[in-house]
């Protein structure tokens, strides 16, 4: 979230200085003021950009066109139209860059990250943060260098990252005490609140919070103010107190309408829409979650996903240009370089021919090389457009598909009330909750196999009686087992195998291998679990008596959504995600994994971990 503190400035000398043109430190001084203005002085934010453009060209102010072109950028992102917020920002950042001027190359990246973040991608956002925080720290400046570790610290927690998250904001919090910077406090406060509230410690996240607030009051700003509110009411309906939520989620909408902000206004009806669900009012919930997914998908739609992505094309085919540009410099370079060789070379032909074809055959053999290495270069870039691509897709994917099946939920929740309802029309409803719960399963299995690995989070380690532990996993697919007249046997709880591991990751793995061999198993079969070990490893083995896997499809069976020949044997859901997730988690955990398979009479997999 970025804050926005507010500043009073007396407007007078401003018209007065439009009547005659204004020196250089003048239009600094305006520019500093005007970028710490809230969506309360949107206009004051226009006009200053036009007189700062106006003015440095009339003295020839070449850095005036970077600061007005960021104030017409801030004053787009925060009207919440971020196309023209992205053009003005990339537009900053290739002047700041062709003058060298880092200070503003870094306000530029800056402020590309945070509207990324706005129109939820984070992980564009987390690039560019990393490339202004190396800015940062190589200019030195202790004030900056805060501010980058605070970005960091809530880029990381909207990834779902806590432990990184705190790690940049702890250190972002010593050099604020270190240095006595008390401006960056709030920005602190707050992420850190998210990251505790992340981690469900929510009467420590509203330490924060409030904290915050208190920093705010005495500024009586209402941008700052309507976060305050917006957290502290959030932290309220998990802490299960209804009254104090209301309070504090109705403020915060009420300061976002004041401020007409559309961003703000639609974080406020999302909070109220999951505070009316909590209390079981299902109606109000669902009017406020329209009114939410209105504004939500108004600010980020498909026309303006495709916009910002021509720009951002723009900008590197711009950049791509320069570089070729100096390519061709170091290319004439080379031919002069090459030309005086020429030379040296007729001149050592007197010394021996034998010595001039060598030179030949090695030049020859670089310019190659460097062919070779110009066509990878352009295959890596064209690879990381793709893949940067397909990101962007997961991510349009999980924000437009997991709203329709929540509203399904809801409905069939509300419909369920109606008392009037038969037992045929009850089993209906179910059937719809259960498909839309499938659905929701579906997309977060998409995603968990699209990450770059599982290391969302820091593994929690602890001493564990596989024995005991994995009987209690096998236990919970009985059911599953009995309904299709499968024989499930698992391992003796009063084994006392122990190792050091995550509890959360091998009941994962457990899960779906055990679920994986029930599903392909015809009636009357048997599935076996067992744990064994000595003193060096753990070895975790699930076989089955199922229909098997053919030869010619057993090197397909990590891979993502692999949809091989054998199909489930009653009919059940299989997407081809499960063993490739089991595949990352096994790794995870420092561990291996290996399978043997006979078509017809079943399969067999085995788990190693190193004590």
């Amino acid at each position: 979230m970025k804050y926005l503190f507010l500043i009073l400035i007396v407007f007078c000398p401003v018209l007065h200085a439009a009547a005659q043109v204004a020196d250089t430190n003048y239009l600094k001084q305006l520019y500093d003021r005007s970028v710490n203005f809230s969506e309360e002085k949107l206009d004051s934010i226009s006009w200053n950009a036009k007189f700062i453009e106006k003015q440095s060209a009339a003295i020839g102010f070449k850095k005036g066109k970077i600061l007005s072109q960021r104030l017409f950028g801030l004053h787009s992102e925060l009207s919440g139209n971020y196309n023209d917020a992205i053009r003005y920002f990339l537009s900053t950042l290739s002047a700041s860059r062709e003058g060298h001027y880092p200070e503003y190359e870094i306000s530029a990246l800056s402020d590309l990250a945070i509207t990324y973040t706005e129109i939820k991608q984070p992980e564009k956002a987390k690039e560019v943060y990393m490339e202004c925080l190396k800015l940062t720290r190589k200019r030195g400046e202790i004030s900056s260098i805060i501010s980058g570790y605070s970005n960091m610290g809530a880029i990381y927690n909207i990834l779902n990252e806590p432990d990184s998250a705190l790690y940049y904001l702890t250190a972002a919090l010593q050099l604020c005490k270190q240095h006595n910077n008390q401006k960056t406090l709030p920005f602190i406060y707050n992420n850190t609140g998210n990251v505790y509230f992340k981690k469900k410690e929510f009467s420590k996240a509203i330490e924060y919070f409030r904290l915050n607030k208190a920093l705010h009051d005495s500024t009586n700003s209402q941008a700052d103010l309507w976060i305050d509110y917006l957290n502290i009411g959030d932290c309220f309906i998990e802490l299960s107190r209804y009254d104090s939520a209301t309070y504090y989620t109705q403020r915060s909408l009420e300061i976002a309408q004041k401020l007409g902000s559309k961003s703000k206004e639609a974080d406020s009806y999302a909070l109220i829409a999951k505070l009316y669900e909590r209390l079981g009012q299902y109606k109000k919930a669902l009017d406020f979650q329209r009114r939410w997914y209105k504004l939500d998908t108004a600010l980020v739609n498909e026309a303006s996903s495709r916009t910002i992505a021509e720009m951002q094309e723009r900008f590197h085919a711009q950049d791509r240009e320069k570089q070729n540009q100096l390519l061709l410099a170091e290319v004439g370079q080379e031919k002069l370089r090459n030309r005086y060789l020429s030379y040296l070379t007729a001149a050592a032909v007197l010394i021996g021919l034998l010595v001039g074809i060598f030179l030949l055959v090695y030049w020859q053999a670089n310019q190659k090389l460097k062919e070779v290495n110009q066509v990878i270069g352009k295959q890596k870039e064209k690879l990381s457009a793709l893949n940067q691509e397909k990101n962007s897709l997961i991510s349009i994917v999980s924000h437009d598909l997991s709203t329709p099946f929540a509203s399904i939920a809801m409905w069939s929740h509300l419909i369920n009330e109606d008392s009037s309802l038969s037992d045929d029309q009850r089993k209906a409803l179910g059937k719809i909750r259960d498909s839309a719960q499938s659905g929701e399963r579906l997309i977060r299995n998409i995603l968990d196999i699209e990450k770059q690995g599982t290391s969302t989070r820091q593994l929690e380690i602890e001493d564990t009686n596989m024995g005991a532990f994995v009987a209690h996993v096998v236990l919970e697919h009985q059911h599953t087992a009995e309904s299709k007249n499968i024989t499930l046997i698992g391992p003796d709880a009063n084994t006392n195998i122990f190792l050091l591991t995550d509890q959360d990751l091998v009941k994962r793995i457990i899960d779906n291998l055990v679920s994986n061999a029930i599903k392909f198993s015809p009636p009357g079969k048997k599935v076996w679990v067992e744990v064994t070990g000595n003193e060096n490893r753990v070895i975790l083995t699930v076989r089955d008596e199922g229909v098997g896997i053919p030869d010619g499809e057993k090197k397909l069976l990590f891979t993502k959504y692999a949809q091989l020949s054998p199909r489930p044997t009653a009919g059940e859901e299989s997407t081809g995600l499960g063993l490739s997730i089991v595949k990352r988690l096994v790794n995870e955990l420092n561990g291996t994994i290996s399978f043997s398979s006979e078509e017809g009479k079943g399969t067999s997999f085995e788990i190693q971990f190193e004590k």
